[in-house]
């Protein structure tokens, strides 16, 4: 069973080394910049000329807009992306703006006898039914005031870079695990907590133990997916409930009575939000709530549609309002996710 945390991601990426190219746009032209992870500590560019000489030059500003890029990927690496393992990501920069998701079909085919003279049945294929796919942009920007320059304040210019990038993957974060959270499921996609008491046999609210009610809530909820056809293999929850629930999956055993391990779920998820101020207002993306928890089946429902993925472009700035140099970053995706054909909301239950 693998388990996914954006502290345990930012972990697995200090091991090893970790090369790629970033693309980006300087007067309209594509170029890339190598980024280069060894063991966590990732290459950065340091410029020891002031920001304003270094929009003098196409060379100077080149180098002034790699610097940027990779300070956003530094970001990006500070908030990974935790909805890998449920999506499964189609890019097109074809893709059109508004279209029903053709792509989110299974084949069904079945062999039948052959007798002679009749028909060969033919299979058909299948769609997941959900929402129609809509691809909207995505953009945000920073700009470079001759104040900075004058005080060659590199530090807050470097703080930006990354804050951009750690917004980025925040809201590619709740994009995607966000209609899984905030959708309001029916009676048939809900499991409601399963009480058991210390003695094995069932309880109620007031006499269960919680561990046993915990194991037997997360059964429930595995068997209700199959029952109903779409089994979830994936647990998305809030980290605060991540010892009880690895616990609760695992080997136990209590008044000398042994509890098996579960099976079936591949990898829990752990996703509690994300927040931020900007010019002194807050914004907040909503996180699993303590208590919840949602099995999920991966990929055949879920699709992250990339028509353009982010790009930095860099502009001259506004002399009428003393800015030296300005950095725009856009973005343009969709996402498709039929939650009701497979998504199950738990109900966990309370500790005493």
């Amino acid at each position: 069973m693998r388990t996914h945390s954006i502290e345990e991601l930012k972990e697995k990426r200090r091991k090893g080394t970790i090369e790629t190219e970033v693309s980006f746009l300087l007067d309209g032209k594509e170029e890339v910049v190598p980024k280069k992870i060894v063991n966590g500590e990732m290459e950065v560019i340091d410029i020891d000329k002031p920001i304003g000489e270094m929009m003098t030059s196409e060379t100077s500003r080149k180098e002034l807009v790699q610097k940027v890029v990779l300070d956003v990927e530094l970001g990006r690496e500070e908030v990974p992306v935790l909805y890998n393992p449920i999506y499964e990501t189609l890019t097109d920069p074809n893709f059109p703006k508004e279209f029903e998701a053709k792509w989110a079909q299974t084949g069904s085919v079945i062999f039948f006898e052959h007798l002679e003279g009749e028909e060969v049945k033919f299979g058909s294929l299948q769609a997941e039914s959900g929402p129609i796919a809509r691809l909207q942009g995505y953009a945000a920007g920073f700009e470079y005031t001759k104040e900075m320059q004058m005080f060659n304040q590199m530090f807050n210019f470097e703080i930006m870079n990354k804050a951009f990038g750690e917004a980025h993957n925040a809201l590619l974060n709740h994009l995607h695990l966000g209609p899984i959270i905030q959708h309001n499921y029916k009676a048939a996609n809900k499991t409601a907590p399963v009480y058991v008491k210390p003695d094995g046999n069932a309880g109620t609210s007031g006499d269960a133990h919680y561990m046993l009610s915990l194991r037997a809530t997360l059964r429930k909820a595995l068997k209700d997916t199959r029952t109903a056809k779409r089994p979830g293999t994936i647990l998305l929850a809030n980290s605060a409930d991540k010892e009880d629930i690895q616990d609760a999956l695992g080997s136990m055993t209590l008044q000398a009575t042994p509890y098996g391990a579960t099976s079936g779920i591949t990898d829990i998820i752990y996703y509690d939000g994300w927040e931020t101020d900007v010019a002194r207002k807050s914004y907040a993306y909503e996180g699993v709530p303590q208590g919840k928890a949602f099995l999920i089946r991966p990929k055949r429902g879920f699709k992250e549609l990339v028509k353009q993925g982010l790009q930095i472009q860099s502009t001259i700035g506004d002399l009428t309002r003393l800015v030296e140099a300005q950095i725009v970053g856009d973005f343009w995706r969709g996402v498709f996710a039929a939650v009701e054909e497979n998504v199950q909301l738990v109900e966990l239950p309370g500790q005493q």
